[in-house]
């Protein structure tokens, strides 16, 4: 499977984005990444790496979108940015199956929609991330952060692309959805989540099991969580703010005194498995649901193993025709009678 690969997107590129990448084709041998950005540069790095000749491509483009542009403005006008031309050789090329960048969220989003383009009767794609729970699982929240403002319809379609997302991808058989609200009661909630609690709980083939608060996010007990993109960024932001809280007040105190650090030394294997349970560079990056092409959207901050596991969320999308099963279930949903757009 061909996916094109960003090399330019991100705090760490292009050195952590290349060696996650032959990583990547190292272990998955079903995957040939094209590597997007200033060949030279790439190439220079490849040199120092061992990886199959026949796995790694170099599409060159000299050119970069950074996180303090305008994101409309700089895809439509950087037409040589590793961004916008692997999003047009992922939208040109038949073989080329997904796209991974750890670039600008707001230019990834623009650029996938602008040069992508959205599935067939999906209203609005949705940026989702997976977030880990207290069962071992993963919970999938959507949406954070592409969508400010939203109507009934957007988050309805959410509902279904998560669904499928967490049956195909996830293994989950019967995927819990919830809606985040300010409490669980069924008239709960601002004017837009009154009226989305009211349509998923009469839609069919959906296991709708209603409103839920965000100090239950990492119950386990949901498999997808929706709303609009302005609550899922602030929760998923507080998220990633709280876990470096904890974990910066955890080491500040065990250097205190002698006996905290005899502590935590007893409690080192319990400390590690922690911290790799709430590590985003285990889980890979968020994928925005509802393109025409699978996308990844990398961490910011992603080194070499985050970016390999972005690259696996990926191909397992793919490999699942992810989209080819949300168009189902979107054409499967006729929403007419439940929604006035």
């Amino acid at each position: 499977m061909k996916i094109i690969v960003d090399c330019y997107g991100g705090d760490n590129a292009p050195c952590e984005i290349v060696k996650g990448a032959v990583a990547a084709v190292n272990e998955n041998k079903n995957i040939k990444a094209v590597l997007c950005g200033k060949q030279d540069e790439i190439n220079q790095i490849l040199s120092g790496l061992t990886y199959d000749k026949e796995a790694i491509e170099v599409l060159n483009a000299g050119d970069v979108i950074t996180c303090d542009e305008s994101p409309t403005e700089a895809v439509r006008k950087q037409t040589d940015s590793s961004l916008v031309v692997g999003l047009k050789a992922l939208k040109e090329d038949d073989e080329a199956k997904a796209f991974v960048s750890a670039g600008s969220t707001g230019a990834v989003l623009t650029g996938a929609i602008l040069k992508v383009g959205r599935i067939k009767g999906v209203s609005r794609p949705a940026l989702a991330p997976l977030i880990p729970n207290l069962l071992g699982g993963e919970t999938m929240l959507l949406d954070c952060g592409a969508n400010v403002d939203c109507k009934p319809v957007n988050l309805v379609h959410f509902a279904l692309m998560g669904s499928v997302y967490m049956k195909e991808v996830g293994g989950v058989e019967n995927p819990k959805v919830a809606l985040l609200s300010n409490g669980t009661e069924d008239k709960k909630g601002c004017a837009l989540t009154r009226e989305v609690f009211g349509i998923l709980s009469k839609l069919d083939g959906i296991n709708f099991v209603g409103n839920m608060e965000a100090r239950d996010i990492f119950s386990g007990d949901f498999d997808v969580i929706v709303t609009d993109g302005f609550y899922g960024n602030i929760a998923l932001k507080s998220i990633e703010g709280t876990a470096a809280c904890i974990f910066n007040v955890l080491k500040k105190e065990i250097k205190a005194s002698k006996k905290a650090m005899l502590g935590a030394f007893l409690m080192k294997g319990a400390l590690r498995g922690v911290k790799q349970t709430l590590d985003y560079n285990k889980k890979g990056g968020a994928v925005f649901l509802g393109v025409d092409k699978v996308i990844v959207k990398a961490h910011g901050s992603s080194k070499a193993e985050a970016l390999k596991n972005a690259i696996f969320q990926a191909y397992n999308s793919a490999h699942h025709d992810i989209n080819g099963k949300i168009k189902e279930s979107i054409e499967a949903h006729d929403l007419t009678n439940f929604i006035k757009e």
